[in-house]
């Protein structure tokens, strides 16, 4: 009589656990270009730089200052130079399809806005640039530089030059962003031809245009 043989089954095994997704962190410069590509974007500070104009009887430097709003596709900026000892102004406003200007405090001209707007410059594809975390508007800031000049338009930033000036150039324009891709603000550099005192020159500026807040912006149009 031959003895039962006892065969165990083999024990169940054990399920691997599936690892947790580990989300891929989003860089400083692709956060800064997310958040100002969208529709409701905004943002509001106030704008500080240099002017050098270059006259046949010498260069001489003088100080500009203003303010700068945007809220979606509209915008709203002022900007004051002053040098040799005049002060001259440029208001340009956007809202909707239509663009409102007046130098000197002078009465509003009303056209059609050109359509180009900071939303769809970020988002148009350009190239930037991290060039590094430094100090600026009082903070440590990453300085986001545009690669490439070539299609930089300030009309959409609602920047525009004024009556007699021509050939307005733009060598840099950086963003600052936080850590986070927060804007923070821009720095502009440019240049332009105009007659002072009827005496062509050559004029340098610099804008650095730095951002306190980003709600609570509100653009109208003004009274023509």
């Amino acid at each position: 009589m031959l003895a039962g043989v006892l065969i165990s089954a083999p024990a169940a095994a054990t399920p691997t656990p599936t690892p947790t997704p580990i989300p891929t962190p989003i860089s400083t410069l692709d956060s800064l270009k997310t958040r100002i590509a969208s529709s409701d974007f905004q943002a509001q500070g106030s704008v500080v730089g240099s002017i050098k104009v270059a006259l046949i009887i010498g260069s001489r430097s003088g100080s500009i200052t203003g303010t700068f709003k945007v809220r979606g596709g509209d915008s709203d900026v002022s900007i004051a130079s002053k040098i040799l000892g005049t002060t001259g102004s440029n208001d340009n406003v956007v809202v909707g399809d239509w663009a409102y200007s007046r130098t000197n405090g002078g009465n509003w001209t009303e056209a059609p806005a050109s359509g180009k707007t900071l939303q769809g410059f970020v988002a148009g594809g350009i190239v930037l640039i991290d060039e590094g975390v430094e100090a600026k508007f009082g903070r440590q800031l990453h300085q986001l530089s545009v690669a490439d000049m070539a299609d930089v338009d300030l009309s959409a930033l609602g920047i525009t030059a004024g009556p007699g000036q021509e050939n307005l150039t733009v060598s840099s324009l950086s963003f600052w962003a936080e850590d986070d891709g927060a804007p923070a603000g821009l720095s502009i550099a440019a240049s332009l031809d105009q007659k002072i005192f009827g005496t062509p020159s050559h004029e340098t500026v610099t804008l650095d245009i730095g951002i306190d807040t980003l709600s609570g912006v509100t653009i109208t149009a003004p009274t023509i």
